[in-house]
């Protein structure tokens, strides 16, 4: 039986443990906290513990989900932004390579400057904030230190038990009667959080080398997706008030369309991608 490791079970390697243990793989988890039951701890900035615990581990395949995604925070603390999004992937690659592991690394539609939108692999990448130039900096890495591997650039939502994240603060202001501003000039395509990982494990099965762009069929405003999910969960979508990024005080620049083009995705994968209302449909039945 094939081993898998996922490095960084947050929101996104938790969901894809939880679908490969559905299928009776052979898998283990890693968090960077110490201490926590069924989890390994793991410092991916610390090349030593990288290399001892893949080493230790011996998997076929790793993901790695690891990664600082506080925007405001890393534009504020370029040196860290790096020294984990950057080095500490360097450091896994390396250590796949010697341990001649698969390496799939979860990349970002931030890499993109977000001037034309429905970028393909092969469009040069150009980002905008540090977020998305130490994300950039791990693929270079990535490429530079492990023969075999895959870069996954997406874009996800889905319910957080722990309540983070944009559907959960747009489900939790509107059941509370809160009004909100959707950004009617953000645009994106993403895809729900369980179904990305039934993606990223059928690509882990595959022997494609590369960068690969997972997105929904469908692009989306920030605004009307907040309008679908009021219209989904039978909420207020009249508390919902169109506004412009370019108003947000927001410390670090945002790209304002990052949609991906999943053309070469769809022809490496056999699976068919559902609508956003039906993979909306499926959150609000998850959590009913």
């Amino acid at each position: 039986m094939n081993k898998t490791l996922i490095i960084g079970c947050g929101f996104l390697g938790s969901n894809i443990l939880t679908h490969l243990k559905t299928k009776e793989s052979f898998v283990i988890g890693t968090k960077f906290q110490s201490k926590i039951d069924g989890f390994r701890q793991l410092d991916i900035t610390n090349i030593d513990s990288v290399n001892e615990c893949i080493t230790e581990e011996n998997p076929d395949l790793v993901i790695n989900c690891a990664a600082n995604t506080n925007l405001d925070d890393l534009e504020k603390n370029q040196e860290s932004a790096n020294l984990v999004n950057g080095y500490g992937v360097e450091n896994i690659a390396k250590a796949c390579k010697q341990n001649f592991s698969r390496l799939i690394h979860i990349s970002t539609d931030a890499v993109f400057d977000g001037k034309k939108g429905l970028y393909k692999e092969d469009d040069k990448p150009n980002p905008i904030n540090m977020y998305g130039r130490s994300k950039l900096l791990g693929e270079s890495l990535v490429e530079k230190n492990c023969n075999n591997f895959l870069i996954v650039r997406t874009n996800m939502f889905g319910y957080n038990k722990k309540g983070n994240f944009l559907f959960n603060w747009v489900l939790k202001s509107l059941k509370e009667k809160k009004q909100i501003v959707g950004f009617d000039d953000i645009v994106f395509n993403p895809l729900e959080i369980s179904f990305l990982s039934s993606l990223i494990v059928e690509l882990g099965n595959l022997k494609f080398s590369g960068i690969v762009h997972l997105g929904s069929d469908e692009i989306i405003s920030k605004f009307d997706f907040c309008c679908q999910i009021a219209n989904i969960f039978d909420l207020d979508k009249k508390l919902i008030k169109k506004g412009s990024i370019d108003d947000a005080e927001f410390f670090a620049t945002r790209p304002k369309n990052t949609s991906l083009d999943n053309f070469k995705a769809k022809k490496l994968l056999k699976t068919t991608f559902p609508s956003l209302k039906e993979e909306i449909a499926k959150v609000k039945q998850q959590i009913s």
